[in-house]
């Protein structure tokens, strides 16, 4: 069994401090609404990762996507440049970079949820909290979700005048600024208005063709308005409107392998190094905004909440590269529009501590059009535009009930149905110019097309080039528009036992069942095999897990251990057609997830605090069968084990993918913090810190033959790497002022979040090398 030895290292030598007092030091108690009420976290019987602004800001992190580095278990990676990010906890994630594509982790904004992870990219600011729940969720939120979620939750509005305003400026040329303003508009009405704003005026990566011309400019803005209105002593409105702007440059890719020159040995590469085309120069064009209206209405012995929200993403002619070749190939342009809407009603109990229950409707209704368009005119002269409409309803009734058996002993219950009905219609078209089109005609047809299916078909210009090869199908043997409704009805269940035999110790197990509904692939595809749906994926957990406030209150120690059997896991997958190997999706029949995890927090002396998450897993595939890999036209493709097959026309040869681990699933995580405060003066205090974060080795992308070998450039392997940063500080001892200085990846880690292949190469997506900079704030209260 493997182990980081550098994260390991780093956390012995955390421990090694002064000796312990324990006089008048005591942890703060994080309260969290995990389960829709105020509880201390402690309090819940849920394994909950909660995160207060100030950790935020000490591991510098200002987005979603930077979360693994807090959370064990959580890994959040890419599968292509500017796409939507993966979120996977406890290795279980859906690993599709399309936007029309659901995550397995929920995502909610101040209670609404966020079902696209391509809208989750914001900038995190002027929260309060943000909560991770582990394991699979539905009888207490909107949507239903196999891996988790998390939860943003935003500073409210004040009564009192508030005001601040911290700025950061780093290397690369990167200014950050953050502000807010909060207070009385009338008698009953407060608001609160914050923003930030993040621009660097130099890239951060380095053609390695063209050195000097760098990539990577950051031009983001996000802006919040929050407005409560007290409407009387019982009932309040919250209303949240939202927008964020990223006109930043995206990321690019370097190659490792394939059929192109690669301009520098990927053994020499460091975090800097990637390449683009000169004419096609990455960056997206997004604009999310939103609008929630909360209504929480106290009628005595019951309370009502209502969430009503909107939300729209578009993506506007946005550009990626996801070659890592100097020249057109496999350059993307993303126009995408996405409405979301829902609307949650809940009911909860209110005054009796012994027994609490929720019951609750939830519908939600979302569109999302894109057009995909991928040139590779500097590759093989063709250029292909998927285009395609999905939508989606969904309704679900849900339903929560806690009982305290005795003094120590607590009941839960949770159950949730629902009833979805999405829909999928599009095509890769030729763009008319006819380069695809003629492609199809005079080459991909006649040689590949007719000889294993029969019939005459011709593209015309701008017309569909997706050819149907399934058997049995309306419009078998010709191009044809994919067109399909899926209907999904599914229930799941929860039953959880407290058992507090102290104060200060909580123990809990928990079986509980969760589901994914199923979908289509929104990217490119050259046959309708890659346009077939995935059905739904189903998780039965079960986890023991125990939260302990120790040494008089200076430590909180908590732990917890799961199985998962994950059934119908949705999985990115390799097919064989006449034109050679495709990409799309399909149901994994059998996998296994089993781990522990561990969270400590200690009050080593006054000023003096220790924070540590550890987390073990172990995840295997248990039964799938997969096609053996072939290249683009029939090209072989090079891997460590037998797994042949006749020809592009012959019988496809079955790979027996069981024992293979679950993409985005390293077997250890660390993250360590230490940090320590003191006054200088009666008026001056003084702060350092030092984090540490550790990912084991995994396989980034799809699973394959022997995907675990790192020598295998298909394999998408991801290798181990460890994350230091750190900061040292001055403060006024009231809060008001602050300035700090920090650097993130202090050891100039090289490293990469994830591994992508397609059209005859493997690249990687490297991380940031060192950053460093200033951070001042001032607040007016």
């Amino acid at each position: 069994m493997k182990f980081g030895t550098r994260a390991l290292a780093a956390a012995i030598a955390a421990s090694v401090v002064a000796p312990i007092s324990l006089a008048d030091i005591m942890l703060e108690e994080i309260v969290v609404t995990a389960q829709k009420r105020e509880q201390g976290i402690n309090d819940v019987g849920i394994t909950v990762n909660a995160f207060s602004a100030d950790q935020l800001d000490n591991f510098g992190i200002d987005s979603a996507d930077d979360l693994e580095q807090l959370v064990p278990g959580l890994t959040i990676n890419a599968t292509q440049p500017a796409g939507a990010p993966v979120y996977t906890i406890r290795g279980v994630g859906f690993n599709d970079f399309t936007a029309s594509a659901t995550s397995t982790v929920g995502i909610y904004n101040d209670g609404a949820a966020i079902p696209f992870p391509v809208m989750t990219t914001g900038l995190l600011f002027d929260v309060e909290r943000v909560e991770v729940l582990k394991g699979p969720q539905g009888d207490l939120y909107g949507r239903n979700t196999t891996a988790g979620q998390i939860n943003f939750i935003s500073r409210k509005p004040t009564e009192e005048t508030q005001a601040g305003i911290t700025a950061s400026y780093g290397r690369y040329e990167t200014l950050d600024l953050e502000g807010y303003v909060s207070g009385s508009i009338s008698d009953s009405v407060q608001g609160r208005l914050s923003f930030k704003t993040v621009n660097s005026g130099e890239g951060w990566q380095e053609s390695v063709s063209r050195p000097g011309d760098t990539l990577g400019e950051r031009d983001e803005l996000a802006i919040r308005a929050l407005i409560n209105w007290d409407i009387s002593e019982d009932a309040s409105l919250l209303l949240s409107l939202r927008s964020f702007k990223d006109e930043s440059e995206t990321l690019a890719m370097s190659v490792t392998s394939g059929i192109f020159p690669i301009e520098k040995d990927p053994d020499g590469y460091d975090n800097e190094d990637a390449d683009w085309s000169p004419d096609w120069r990455p960056r997206n064009n997004n604009t999310t905004e939103g609008v929630t209206a909360t209504l929480n209405w106290d009628m005595g012995s019951l309370s009502l909440t209502s969430i009503t929200s909107y939300d729209q993403f578009e993506r506007d002619g946005a550009l990626f590269d996801s070659s890592g070749v100097p020249f057109e190939d496999s350059d993307a342009i993303n126009t995408t529009d996405i409405e979301v809407f829902s609307q949650e009603i809940r009911l909860e109990s209110a005054g009796d501590a012994d027994f609490y229950w929720v019951a609750g409707l939830y519908y939600s209704e979302d569109e999302v059009d894109e057009s995909y368009l991928l040139e590779f005119r500097d590759s093989f002269g063709l250029t292909a535009d998927s285009n395609y409409k999905q939508t989606s309803d969904s309704v679900a009734v849900f339903g929560h009930v806690e009982y305290n058996l005795s003094e120590k002993f607590r009941l839960t219950l949770g159950g949730r149905y629902t009833e979805e009905e999405r829909s999928w219609r599009g095509c890769t078209f030729d763009t008319g110019d006819g380069l695809l089109a003629g492609f199809y005609n005079f080459f991909a047809y006649p040689v590949f097309f007719q000889p294993a299916f029969g019939g005459n078909e011709e593209v015309p210009l701008g017309g569909c080039t997706s050819y149907n090869d399934v058997e049995g199908t309306p419009g078998f043997t010709t191009y044809a528009i994919f067109d399909q409704t899926m209907d999904t009805e599914a229930a799941m269940g929860k039953i959880s036992l407290d058992y507090k035999p102290t104060d200060d110790i909580l123990i809990y197990g928990t079986v509980s069942t969760g589901f994914k509904s199923g979908g289509f692939n929104g990217a490119l595809a050259l046959t309708h095999t890659q346009l077939q749906p995935y059905g739904k994926e189903q998780l039965t957990s079960y986890e023991l897990g125990i939260k302990s406030t120790l040494l008089e209150g200076a430590m909180q120690l908590n732990a917890a251990a799961f199985i998962y059997d994950y059934e119908d896991k949705q999985e990115l997958t390799g097919f064989v057609s006449p034109v050679g190997g495709v990409f799309g999706f399909d149901n994994v029949p059998e996998s296994e997830v089993q781990g522990f995890e561990l969270e400590m927090a200690w009050a080593i002396t006054e000023g003096l605090r220790w924070d540590l998450g550890i987390a073990f897993l172990d995840t295997e595939i248990e039964e799938w069968d997969i096609p053996c890999p072939a290249g683009l036209l029939g090209a072989p493709v090079a891997l460590p084990v037998e797994c042949p097959r006749e020809s592009v026309f012959g019988d496809v040869i079955m790979y027996d993918a069981s024992g293979v681990g679950l993409n985005n699933s390293p077997e250890w995580q660390v993250s360590s913090t230490l940090s320590y405060t003191w006054a200088l003066t009666n008026t001056l205090n003084m702060m350092i810190g030092v984090d540490v974060s550790y990912r084991d080795d995994n396989i980034g992308s799809q699973a394959a033959p022997d995907s675990s070998d790192k020598d295998v450039a298909f394999s998408g392997y991801v290798p181990d790497y460890t994350i230091a940063n750190a900061r040292i500080g001055l403060s006024d001892s009231e809060g008001v002022w602050s300035a700090t200085l920090w650097g993130r990846n202090i050891t100039d880690e090289y490293y990469w979040n994830f591994t992508s292949s397609g059209n005859g190469v493997n690249t990687r997506g490297h991380g940031m090398p060192t950053t460093y900079g200033l951070t001042v704030s001032y607040n007016y209260f």
